[in-house]
């Protein structure tokens, strides 16, 4: 299934700034916000896991407010994941291969109600499986995958944020090995559609024609869209990894693997009105030493 890119152009239309209202069919956080689920990433000072923690272990404050939260067992909740993959010309060869590789050992770490789907991109967007629990159509989908073509990876995000057509927490895994070079839509504008959405975004990127181990080269310095990735990520709790082999791309999908099997999922019930716009999110441990990351905030509309 094509997706062109008249898609993107409805969020464009909607508002040129950062806080444009997202468009009707876009997953949004509406006036009346019932709940906000916040996926917490905690590790020690040294990168272990620190289990073990209960809702009396955490903190959380809604503008600068410390609210009441629920803990929610991990394992009562269904993955929803969408597979978001670059298959750009420079995608060609063991490149596709290794993420093919790494993406069905993912697909196998996934329970009976879980759910899966894959959009491709490079000049244009398709969505390959929708959202489905036979993952046999995904794995179809992986099969088809065929490098051509340009990058348009913030267009493929924003088709993905869309695609369920629900308010339920989706994670999206994010490939792609190079600059953005066609999308429509726009850094800022995709930014406002990730902040009104409830996704959890991991992105793995693996940047240049080739990969060079990383005692052959130094570190490369984000670039702008690099940045803006990272941003992105950040804003949803997830993350950033970034691998210098083609062999390492199952790796950092294992990591990501480990991660959601070890986060902690707190349930956030605002106000009956809360008040619109930007509500910034600070989740910290209440006496325990460690590193958290979670969702920054979340957006609610302005009454019509």
């Amino acid at each position: 299934m094509r997706l062109l890119p008249v898609a993107c152009v409805a969020l464009l239309a909607a508002s040129a700034s950062a806080r444009a209202s997202a468009p009707a069919q876009a997953p949004v956080f509406a006036t009346r916000v019932e709940t906000v689920l916040i996926d917490a990433f905690v590790t020690t000072e040294t990168g272990g896991d620190l289990p073990g923690l209960t809702a009396g272990d955490f903190v959380l404050k809604d503008n600068g407010v410390v609210k009441p939260f629920e803990l929610v067992p991990v394992e009562s909740v269904p993955i929803r994941v969408i597979l978001v993959f670059d298959t750009s010309n420079s995608m060609k060869g063991e490149k596709l291969e290794r993420l093919r590789a790494a993406a069905d050992s993912f697909l196998n770490q996934l329970r009976p109600q879980d759910e899966a789907g894959l959009v491709s991109f490079s000049d244009e967007v398709a969505l390959k499986a929708p959202l489905t629990n036979d993952l046999s159509q995904v794995r179809s989908g992986l099969h088809s995958l065929k490098a051509q073509g340009a990058t348009s990876v913030y267009d493929a995000i924003f088709t993905a944020l869309i695609t369920p057509r629900s308010a339920l927490r989706t994670l999206l895994i994010v490939f792609s090995d190079g600059e953005d070079n066609m999308s429509w839509i726009r850094e800022p504008q995709l930014r406002s559609a990730v902040e009104r959405s409830n996704a959890l975004i991991h992105v793995v990127t693996a940047r240049g024609a080739e990969f060079q181990p990383s005692f052959q080269r130094p570190p490369l310095p984000d670039t702008p869209h690099m940045k803006a990735l990272r941003d992105l990520a950040r804003i949803t709790g997830g993350s950033l990894i970034e691998v210098n082999a083609p062999d390492r791309i199952e790796t950092a999908f294992v990591q990501i693997v480990r991660q959601m099997k070890s986060r902690y999922l707190l349930r956030y019930t605002p106000e009956v009105d809360p008040t619109p716009g930007w509500h910034v999110l600070e989740l910290k441990l209440r006496s325990r030493k460690g590193r958290i990351r979670g969702r920054t905030g979340f957006w609610v509309e302005s009454r019509p």
